[in-house]
């Protein structure tokens, strides 16, 4: 039982964590080396890194307290959903009020955009997240 426990905490924080990694890596490509290549890389990539590794800890730990094992099927789905859904889209204005200090990612020029592109992936993330995690058949939590 304890096994299954482990396993289940490794897969919702690695699952978040991968998908928030792999979209801040996105936007360092397109938004940080395509569309607006002035300013530090290695500020840029600590960013990256740091932020994709934090979102996704954030979102599995709330998935882990407020879903796992209390709630099941379509109501755990859209819970897991939801939390991704909402700490990205608080993230993405969270990092439009930093990038509008250090100006790596064109957030100034482009607040409405910078907001939307982070918004738009953390909704279907978090429908992904959701039915990754909990809607694969083989994943469903049990409420205790």
């Amino acid at each position: 039982m304890q096994r299954l426990a482990q396993q289940r905490t490794t897969l919702v924080l690695g699952t978040a964590i991968a998908l928030t990694s792999l979209a801040e890596v996105v936007y360092l490509l397109l938004w940080g080396m395509v569309l607006f290549p002035g300013g530090s890389l290695a500020g840029k990539a600590v960013w990256t890194a740091t932020c994709g590794i934090v979102m996704g800890a954030v979102i599995g730990a709330t998935t882990l307290l407020l879903v796992e094992g209390r709630i099941s099927g379509a109501a755990a789905m859209i819970g897991a959903a939801t939390i991704m859904a909402a700490v990205g889209s608080y993230c993405a204005w969270l990092c439009s009020r930093i990038d509008a200090k250090f100006d790596y990612f064109g957030g100034p020029e482009n607040g409405a955009l910078f907001i939307l592109s982070g918004v738009i992936p953390a909704i279907v993330g978090g429908l992904i997240y959701g039915w990754w995690i909990y809607g694969r058949g083989g994943g469903v939590s049990h409420a205790s």
